[in-house]
């Protein structure tokens, strides 16, 4: 105790407020006061995880056997709308009201989940809620929203129940253009269950930490269908999600630093076309094998496997792969010849290699062709062919 008062580091405190159990983890001190009189003070600790419902022991692994994601964005990708509305205008029994004055209903039904089994008896489901809001005086109205459940066979430590749910941020991301930034974040512990009038409850604990990926968009919350690059439907809904996670699995630290090069917006062009470069690598030792190949042959490799929607992005893929093995190159080793290449140019380059990998994930988890063609058909891509060309 007295090391860790002098060092300011508190790995785990207790706490209740307004009747609720919280544990802070990761904490350190950032300021003390102290009084002169009465020897007493205050003190500001700066926490990095919050649980909110449950006490965890001094020495108990952070672990749940459940969890529930709420992702920004998932409702619009899902494009399943249970919402309903009937419009009636005035009829020769109502000449009570206005020609402009129609009577609404609107109606909302709650649709099944969708389930998948993982491997290992895993499961992940698809829930889907409506709820009322409005003050039933000036307003009322309904919404609805999708949201992830994970139910694992055992307990599993919670950084391994983030991953999985970082990997199923990342498959929104990419589908709708957007950061599919967390709104929410739920545990289940076999131990938390309360009764009511002789039914079990499983009691949730929430979860709260300052995450990555933050929506930074123009309005965010909003996204107009046409501007997603594939839906859920066409992606193969619930089962194509379940060969993401297990695509994910195998390609998870490709993956992070592909999409941490998107999500961090204040990212040097360089590092995003090294970081790419880089996942592209992994991704090709770990799906092909081959631990001895050039830079080049393993972009070679990749590209075949993208197929010919990245051909159309990008023109002759030898000139292509030339281009950025130099670039890569001249980065990585500080060759100090990055003058002959623009930042913009660099830039369309850097996207280049992130298509190429979100092209060869799609591909690793047996994507429906209707993905390709509508990605193909994406502004953004048609926008950023000719700029990727010229970039040559």
């Amino acid at each position: 105790m007295e090391s860790i008062e002098r060092d300011g580091t508190y790995p785990r405190i207790h706490g209740l407020a307004e009747g609720k159990p919280y544990t802070l983890e990761d904490c350190f001190r950032g300021r003390t006061t102290r009084h002169l009189i009465g020897g007493t003070g205050t003190e500001t600790v700066h926490v990095n995880q919050i649980l909110r419902g449950a006490y965890f022991e001094k020495d108990e692994e952070l672990a749940a056997n459940g969890m529930s994601v709420d992702l920004r964005y998932l409702t619009h990708w899902a494009c399943s709308s249970a919402l309903k509305e009937t419009w009636a205008f005035r009829t020769d029994e109502r000449e009570d009201l206005p020609l402009d004055a129609p009577d609404i209903t609107l109606e909302a039904r709650t649709r099944d989940d969708a389930v998948v089994v993982l491997p290992e008896g895993d499961t992940l489901r698809l829930a889907h809620s409506v709820t009322v809001e409005g003050d039933r005086v000036t307003t009322r109205g309904l919404t609805q929203n999708f949201s992830f459940r994970f139910d694992a066979s055992s307990l599993c430590p919670l950084p391994e129940l983030v991953e999985r749910a970082s990997d199923l941020q990342d498959l929104v991301s990419i589908a709708t253009g957007r950061t599919a930034e967390f709104d929410g974040m739920r545990f289940w512990h076999p131990d938390l269950i309360w009764e009511r009038e002789g039914r079990q409850h499983r009691q949730s604990i929430e979860f709260f930490v300052s995450w990555n990926a933050k929506d930074k968009s123009k309005n965010p919350g909003e996204l107009p269908l046409h501007d997603m690059f594939f839906s859920y439907a066409e992606f193969g809904g619930i089962d194509g999600i379940g060969r993401w996670l297990e695509s994910a699995a195998r390609h998870r630290g490709a993956l992070g630093r592909v999409m941490a090069s998107r999500y961090a917006k204040s990212m040097f062009v360089s590092d995003r076309l090294l970081n790419r470069a880089a996942a592209l690598e992994a991704f090709d030792r770990t799906t092909f094998g081959h631990s001895q190949s050039k830079f080049k042959t393993r972009l070679g490799r990749c590209a075949d496997l993208a197929g010919e929607l990245f051909v159309e992005l990008v023109g002759d893929v030898e000139t292509w792969a030339e281009v950025v093995r130099n670039d890569r190159d001249d980065i990585a080793h500080h060759l100090g010849t990055r003058v002959k290449q623009t930042p913009s140019a660099q830039l369309f380059l850097a996207d280049s290699l992130y298509w190429l990998f979100v092209l060869c994930m799609l591909r690793d988890v047996k994507s429906p062709q209707a993905v390709f063609d509508r990605i193909e058909h994406h502004p953004e891509l048609t926008w950023l062919g000719p700029k990727i060309r010229a970039a040559l």
